[in-house]
């Protein structure tokens, strides 16, 4: 009799110590790796330098000629880190622009994913923001966050940089070059 008592005892406890294991586990496990068509960053896209070679470019996504703006953006773009993200507002406050002009240029970035990884680049709230086009959710977007994960920056349920991980992976000490420079 007491051997059954103290094995009902022991399945009891072992049962209540599971259950919190696991409470505490769905509290504070790694986020699961978001599914993603396109989770490619390490493709290297050939990125023109001098003033000479940007001249002429033709944006391959939009058949038009890329703007000294554009390549601007791109330039300040270019500087994030991998495992670091920045801003709209960041690029736009480091060329005294609008971070709607900021996503428009990067809307159309025909150098993604490498040498101007614009999957990077978050709304100033730190939330997932835009991708290709699209905006807060789809496919797109799922690629977006996939990237980042890839590159170890963390989401919370609702799609922002987790508030641990913020001070580690903001980036915002762009060098501005003068046109002059380029």
């Amino acid at each position: 009799m007491p051997a059954q008592r103290i094995a009902k005892r022991t399945t009891a406890a072992a049962a209540a110590q599971l259950s919190t294991l696991q409470a505490l586990k769905k509290h504070t496990a790694m986020p699961e790796k978001p599914l993603a068509v396109d989770e490619d960053v390490s493709t290297v896209h050939p990125y023109p330098t001098s003033a000479k070679e940007r001249e002429d470019v033709v944006n391959s996504q939009t058949g038009r000629k890329i703007t000294t703006f554009q390549f601007k953006v791109y330039d300040l773009c270019s500087q994030i880190p991998k495992g670091q993200i920045s801003t709209y507002k960041h690029i736009a406050d480091a060329l005294q622009s609008s971070s709607r002009a900021v996503g428009q240029a990067l809307k159309v970035n025909p150098y993604a994913p490498l040498p101007v990884p614009c999957h990077r680049v978050l709304d100033s709230k730190l939330f997932i923001g835009g991708f290709m086009g699209q905006w807060g959710k789809g496919e797109k977007i799922k690629n977006k966050k996939a990237k980042l994960f890839h590159e170890g920056v963390v989401f919370d349920e609702t799609d922002h940089v987790t508030v641990e991980t913020r001070d580690k992976v903001i980036f915002n000490d762009f060098n501005v070059l003068k046109s002059s420079q380029v």
